[in-house]
């Protein structure tokens, strides 16, 4: 037998004891404190849309950092031919389809002035009526991913060095 065997295995059982919900918390605050300065702003709704949780599964710990705004994936995907034109920076893992052709948008679903900051040109009818305003979608401005994958060593090395913390506590 080897000296201290028993020792060892005491210490390491106490590794399952340990909490990961607390280094998982972090994490996934890391990265919606990422995404909430990287999401484009116009009103300051969706940026305060973006929520956190962590919750134990059967697998272990899940920490998920998400939105409950409809329209978010339309922010982060694009839309239409603009959006497929600028799929960079989107995650690779999620298959996106873009509409081929470009439409038009509602006059009231915006104004002539919403209208103009976006870019879109406005469609009238033959008295000159504003019926709308011409779109080929909107380009893919990426939030949630970026902040995801630009934190995802930070994360690792968070979790190392809080499990290196709890390691050391166990070895005294």
């Amino acid at each position: 037998m080897i000296e201290g065997m028993d020792e060892l295995k005491k210490r390491l059982g106490q590794l399952r004891n340990i909490d990961l919900k607390v280094p998982t918390a972090v994490a996934v605050m890391r990265i919606q404190n990422d995404a909430k300065n990287n999401v484009p702003v116009r009103t300051g709704e969706l940026r305060g849309s973006i929520f956190t949780s962590v919750r134990e599964t059967e697998d272990g710990i899940e920490g998920i950092c998400y939105t409950n705004k409809s329209y978010a994936p339309y922010v982060e995907f694009g839309t239409g031919p603009a959006g497929e034109e600028s799929h960079k920076g989107i995650s690779p893992d999620v298959p996106v389809a873009y509409r081929q052709t470009g439409w038009i948008i509602p006059a009231n679903a915006m104004s002539e002035e919403e209208a103009e900051e976006y870019g879109f040109p406005v469609a009238r009818d033959s008295s000159g009526k504003v019926i709308g305003y011409y779109t080929r979608g909107q380009p893919a401005r990426p939030y949630m991913y970026p902040a995801y994958a630009n934190n995802k060593e930070k994360v690792k090395d968070d979790y190392c060095r809080y499990l290196q913390k709890r390691m050391e506590n166990i070895s005294k």
